[in-house]
């Protein structure tokens, strides 16, 4: 990490920062293909979102010659004032050690400042670098989204691939059988093949195999179940065919 040059990000790097997360999401690709299936032609588009991130207020946007990151500053109800990172990529997988960590200690350092009492990290959980370097600068692991790829009921419309510039259909809630939470589109860089039903609420004695039928019947392609490492909820999934994880979701303080 000495020697790595930490420097505000300007608007001029938002389409160098978008071609390092188009050649990032080719690689998780690889690692969950329906939940990080890449949007092709989307790289204009994520320029243009990061570069209204550059610089706006509530936003710190950092890089070095070899990575960058963006962090938000957001409240949480009942865990004080969080940060949170998405967009946090280095260009070779080596770099998380130097790289990644100045970024994120830096990133730290203003978002602190700010009132800010921990920071919130996302990535891939098949990224072991990026993990291995979240644990190394003292985040837990405090959350996982287990994901189960459906087919939709033949009578359930499916949403074609649509052009970057098309509106998606709104986001709408959805309650069955012992479960309730909400259906609606991918982020505009990924395209899962349809909408994707993230769970909310889930019952003690829910069944999931009829969670999965009524999810797929509304039309979802893929079922999201967030969950904390060896909760009940997670222990009910691990092991059942077609659940993997797809993200961690690491919190603390770095050092």
């Amino acid at each position: 990490m000495a020697g790595v040059n930490v420097r505000v990000m300007t608007a001029d790097d938002a389409g160098w920062a978008a071609g390092l997360m188009e050649r990032r999401r080719r690689v998780y690709a690889g690692y969950s293909p329906v939940f990080w299936r890449p949007r092709p032609g989307v790289t204009g588009l994520h320029a243009r979102f990061l570069g209204r991130q550059i610089g706006s207020p509530g936003y710190v946007a950092l890089r070095t010659a070899h990575g960058f990151l963006i962090g938000q500053h957001r409240g949480r109800e009942h865990s004080g004032r969080e940060a949170f990172v998405d967009d946090f990529a280095v260009d070779e997988t080596a770099r998380w050690v130097d790289d990644g960590a100045a970024l994120l200690l830096a990133a730290w350092r203003h978002c602190e400042l700010d009132g800010a009492d921990a920071v919130r990290v996302v990535t891939a959980h098949a990224d072991e670098d990026k993990c291995a370097l979240l644990a190394a600068l003292s985040l837990e692991l405090a959350e996982q989204w287990w994901v189960r790829a459906l087919e939709p009921a033949a009578e359930a419309p499916r949403a074609a691939p649509a052009a970057p510039a098309r509106p998606a259909a709104p986001a709408r809630p959805v309650t069955g059988a012992g479960f309730a939470g909400v259906l609606g589109p991918a982020p505009p860089v990924y395209d899962p093949g349809g909408p994707v039903l993230q769970v909310g609420d889930l019952a003690d004695d829910a069944d999931l195999a009829t969670v999965e039928r009524e999810a797929a019947a509304a039309g979802a392609v893929l079922l999201i179940l967030p969950a904390a490492p060896g909760s009940g909820r997670s222990e009910r999934v691990a092991g059942r065919p077609g659940w993997t994880v797809a993200s961690d979701w690491y919190l603390g303080r770095p050092g």
